[in-house]
This record gives structure tokens, sequence and C-alpha cells, in this order.
């Protein structure tokens, strides 16, 4: 099964209140994650994982049949997997049991469809004086 990992080599990110922000170096592109999304993001960075780990991980977090929101958590993944944001894990699956994933709460609480916002380059942001 195929496990993915963010693209350290190329993306870097922070999450400010509560969602992801993510700037690609290569093309200095930068995405933002809504909450679910953001879930799913940190739930990569703790290990790598295949796309049914992480909708499991999604519905246990969220409370809903996984059946409802495996094809949502696939074409996220997709996404991220497009823009060069994740890429295939290095490393070979760990043995050890892997520790829970983030349990940060939407301001809800409630699942909504995990999305990818692509804002544009940053040098055509910071030349704009926004």
């Amino acid at each position: 099964m195929r496990r993915l990992q963010p693209n350290t080599d190329i993306a870097a990110w922070r999450i400010v209140d509560g969602e992801a922000v993510i700037v690609h170096a290569v093309s200095s592109a930068y995405y933002g994650l809504n909450s679910t999304g953001t879930f799913i993001w940190e739930s990569l960075v703790s290990e790598p994982m295949a796309s049914h780990a992480i909708a499991d991980r999604v519905t246990e977090r969220f409370g809903v049949a996984a059946d409802s929101i495996r094809d949502e958590v696939e074409a996220f993944v997709r996404s991220l997997e497009a823009e060069g944001l994740v890429c295939e894990a290095r490393t070979a699956p760990s043995a050890t049991p892997a520790l829970p994933g983030p349990a940060k709460p939407n301001a809800s609480g409630a699942f909504v469809p995990p999305r990818l916002s692509r804002f544009g380059e940053l040098e055509q942001l910071v030349l704009s004086g926004e």
C-alpha cells in the first residue's frame, strides 16, 4: 500500500488560527487548508499513511461513516499530490504502534469536506503590497 507524507523538500507550512498555510518553495505558490484539510495534513506530518488510513482517522475524529467521506478524502489527497505538496513515504512503516493523530477540533466540531485552496504566488503578493 502506497503511503504518503508531506514533501518536505519543497513544502513549508505553519498552522495559523487552526488552519494550515503551505508554501511551495519551487513555484512560490501558497495554499490554505480548511480545518478538515489541516487535520489530514497534521496526520500526515505525524506519520506517513495511505489514503484509506487517512479516511479511517478522519472517521474516528469526526464520527462519520468511512463510506461517506472516503471519496472526498481521496480527492483531497490527490489534489495535494497534484500540487507536489505530498509524496510517497521514503521510509518503511515502523513496527511500533502509531501515535494518535491530531485531535484539534474545528470550530463546529463537525466534518466539513477537506479543501485545498491555492492563493497564487508569494512574489505577486509582495509586489501587490497586500
